[in-house]
C-alpha cells in the first residue's frame, strides 16, 4: 500500500520536509516512489508547495495520505474530506471536572435514596398512627355501650 507522507530533511533542530509517495512499510526517510513537493514549518508563513496534478493522480490510484499530510492537503484545498481528529489525553482540569460530576451524581443518588427511605418511614409511622387511632376509637365506642 502506498502512502503520501513527510520525509524529513534539513539540519538538526531545523526540520523541513519533502512530501513523497512511499510504500507504507518503508522507513520514514527511506525509499520512496516520487517527490510531490516540500513543506517548511519553520518559515512565517509556513512554506507548502506541491505538484497538485501529481497529488490528485496518486490519490486517484489509491495512495493514502498520512494524518499530517491529510491536514495539510485539506488546509490548501487539495482534499474535501475532513482530516481525522487527533486523539488526545484529557487535561487535568477535564479529569477533575469529570470526577466532581461523578461524585455529585453519587451524592445526589444517596440523598434521593435517603429521602425515599425517610418518606417510606413517615408513611409507615402515619399508617401505624392511623391504625392506633382507629383502634382507640373502637375502644371508646364500645365502652359507652357496655355501660348501658
Amino acid at each position: 500500500m502506498l502512502r503520501i507522507r513527510l520525509r524529513r530533511t534539513g539540519k538538526k533542530h531545523q526540520p523541513s520536509y519533502r512530501i513523497v509517495v512511499a510504500d507504507a512499510r518503508a522507513k520514514r526517510d527511506g525509499d520512496f516512489v516520487e517527490i510531490l513537493g516540500h513543506y517548511n514549518p519553520r518559515t512565517n508563513p509556513k512554506e507548502f508547495a506541491v505538484a497538485e496534478d501529481r497529488v490528485r493522480h496518486w490519490l486517484s490510484v489509491g495512495a493514502a495520505p498520512s494524518d499530517t499530510v491529510h491536514r495539510l492537503f485539506h488546509a490548501h484545498g487539495l482534499t474535501t474530506a475532513e482530516p481525522p481528529k487527533r486523539v488526545t489525553k484529557e487535561s487535568r482540569a477535564e479529569r477533575e471536572a469529570a470526577d466532581a460530576a461523578a461524585r455529585a451524581a453519587t451524592e445526589a443518588a444517596a440523598a434521593e435514596a435517603a429521602a425515599t427511605a425517610a418518606a417510606a418511614q413517615a408513611a409507615e409511622a402515619e399508617a401505624s398512627a392511623a391504625s392506633a387511632a382507629s383502634a382507640a376509637s373502637d375502644d371508646t365506642t364500645a365502652e359507652p355501650a357496655a355501660a348501658e
